[in-house]
Parts: C-alpha cells; sequence; structure tokens
C-alpha cells in the first residue's frame, strides 16, 4: 500500500482442472469462460471492502485481460509487467512479483497444485484460495464475490491475523537429496512407479507412504487417508503418516479422487508434530507432491524424508475476515442529506 493505493493480486490458472483424472475418475471441469466469470466477481469484493487497484497474473487464455474488460467503475485494473510462458512457474513468477509491488493479498484460482507454486513466490503475503482444481483441500469451494470481499477486507487493512483473519499453515519439507527442499501443502506421497508420466495417483498399489500437513474432516485425494485414520486430530496443530501394505488385514476406504472411493491396506499409521521427520522412501521412486508426482529419483541409495514445518504461508479465513470487516464498519455508508 503506497500513497492511498490498496493493491490486491489475482492468480488464475488456465490449466487447473484439467488434468487426467476426468479421465480416470469424475474430477470436476471448470472451463477458463467460468474462470473469467469468477474474476469478475472477484473485482466486485474487491471494490466493496476498499480494494482501489488490482494486479492480474497475463495467462496463455487471457483470464485475467477477459475479466478485466468487464472490471467495475472505480477499481484500477491492470496486468502484471511479466511475461507468460505458460508454464507453472509463471504462477510462482507472479506471486513473487505481488510480493514486491506489496500487495495486500492475493486471490488464487486453482487447485492444490496451482498454489504450492504460489506459495513458493507470494511470502508472506496473505492468500484467498479460490478452488478450481481438481484435489482441493488447500483452496475452497467459495462463491467469488465472497472470496474478494475477504481479500479486500485483509489487504485494506480491515480484517487481521490479530483476531484470525489470517492464520499461518504448516507445509511440508521434502528433501530427496537435492540442492534444496520440495515443500508440499498437503501431502507428500511416494510411489514405487519409476516415471512421472501423467503425474496424479489414484490406485492403492501405487502408494508407497504419505505425509500429510494436516488432519482435515472432510477432505479428497491423499488426505482422505488421514480424516479415516484419525478423525479425532482434525483441527489440531497435527500431522500424518501412513504406510500402505497390500496383505495388511486393516482396510481402509476412501476418496481418493473425485468421484473414486478406493480400499487400501494401512501398515504403519502415526500422527506428526512439528518437527518430526520421516522417511518416505528409500531407493528409486517418484515423489507426489499435492497430488502431481515431481520428483524421480533414480538411485538405488536414494532417502527421501518429509518434515513437518508450522510456517508455511499466510492463509485468509474467509468468515473470520468478512465478520471482523463487518464490525469495523468496512461495509457501512453514509447518506449524504
Amino acid at each position: 500500500m503506497s500513497n492511498g493505493e490498496i493493491i490486491a493480486g489475482i492468480i488464475a490458472n488456465p490449466s487447473s482442472g484439467k488434468d487426467i483424472r476426468r479421465l480416470v475418475a469424475l474430477g470436476l471441469s471448470v472451463s477458463n469462460n467460468d474462470k473469467v466469470n469468477i474474476v469478475r466477481r472477484i473485482f466486485a469484493g474487491m471494490l466493496a471492502s476498499g480494494v482501489t487497484t488490482v494486479l492480474y497474473m497475463p495467462d496463455s487464455w487471457g483470464i485475467g485481460a477477459r475479466a478485466a474488460q468487464f472490471a467495475p467503475p472505480g477499481l484500477a485494473v491492470r496486468e502484471l509487467p511479466m511475461v507468460c510462458l505458460g508454464v507453472a512457474s509463471d504462477s510462482e513468477e507472479a506471486a513473487a512479483r505481488l510480493r514486491d509491488m506489496n500487495a495486500g493479498s492475493i486471490v488464487t484460482l486453482g487447485g492444490d497444485g496451482t498454489n504450492r507454486v504460489v506459495v513458493r513466490g507470494c511470502g508472506n503475503v496473505p492468500l484467498m484460495p479460490v478452488s478450481t482444481g481438481t484435489n482441493n483441500v488447500f483452496p475452497l469451494m467459495v462463491e467469488g464475490t465472497l472470496a474478494g470481499l475477504a481479500a479486500g477486507a485483509v489487504a485494506s487493512g480491515a480484517a487481521t491475523s490479530a483476531t484470525g483473519a489470517v492464520r499461518r499453515l504448516p507445509v511440508l519439507r521434502v528433501d530427496a537429496g537435492g540442492p534444496s527442499p520440495d515443500m508440499a501443502l498437503i501431502d507428500a506421497v511416494s510411489s514405487p512407479l519409476g516415471y512421472v508420466g501423467a503425474r496424479a495417483v489414484w490406485k492403492a498399489d501405487d502408494i508407497a507412504a504419505i505425509a500429510l500437513s494436516r488432519i482435515v474432516p472432510a477432505a479428497i485425494g491423499m488426505a482422505s487417508f488421514g480424516s479415516a485414520l484419525f478423525p479425532a486430530a482434525a483441527g489440531t496443530e497435527s500431522g500424518a503418516y501412513i504406510t500402505f501394505d497390500g496383505t495388511s488385514p486393516r482396510r481402509i476406504v476412501a476418496p481418493i479422487a473425485p468421484g473414486s472411493v478406493i480400499e487400501a491396506g494401512i501398515g504403519e499409521a502415526r500422527l506428526l508434530t512439528y518437527g518430526d521427520t520421516v522417511l518416505l522412501h528409500d531407493g528409486p521412486c517418484t515423489i507426489a507432491l499435492d497430488g502431481e508426482r515431481e520428483i524421480e529419483v533414480f538411485d538405488a541409495g536414494g532417502r527421501v524424508t518429509a518434515t513437518l514445518d508450522p510456517n508455511g504461508p499466510n492463509v485468509i479465513d474467509l468468515d473470520r475476515a468478512v465478520s471482523e470487516a463487518a464490525e469495523r464498519g468496512a461495509f457501512s455508508r453514509s447518506m449524504a442529506i
């Protein structure tokens, strides 16, 4: 914020909600036209809660540019000054630029994978994640206008972390022996599959172990195993570590993808506390981060570990942000008589 300007950002991923789980499961498809309309609704909410300027990520389909044609009067909408390459790192670059331009909040349109990339670049800027992906534990199924209201309230200072309107969520730091650890927002999964391929994991036989950053009461994807095994830990400062054994008599039924419920044999299963490190795999494997296989390990002596870290991204609590802003009069107007 400078010279009275209140800045918020929007990062809309044109590729979210289009992976192979539309073929092997019943994943929801959110068209890019739908995303344009969501962004337009976000504009309306942001303007109503005090935002003066919205900066959006350019993308190969033109989601932000198309929505900007219908920006409401009084809201300055501009494209971020960056080159769009049509790759995942566009979102990371956009987040980093918004951070450096002092954006007060960022609304994302995507799934867990999209937000994972954004978190790499956004630093401490609070996120308002709107679900338009496949596995959506991190982002919310929320109406765009409300997302804009909440993000705008945080950007304008009408809602703050002091009352819980913004809270820091944990992450998993994943070390596969590379120059620096990678990161997962929700789940890190080791698989005996030796190649990245179509990236998604949707069969029990393809899972060796899972690390979860937190227990979510009702979740889809790998996080559903955590909520099935540890329901009492939902909402606590606990992660989980689970290994899979096809011969085990301990069986769990879980929704691994939209419309796809599988049964899996469970080996070890235990809760994690902050700072705990677990072995995901020892030897050749692939590692999926937030639903997509990203890492290939070919070394027979390779070890992959995951550590539960409480210092993840700042995320907006929609209900608390809107409530706090209302209590402070952010939505009250006086009529001149």
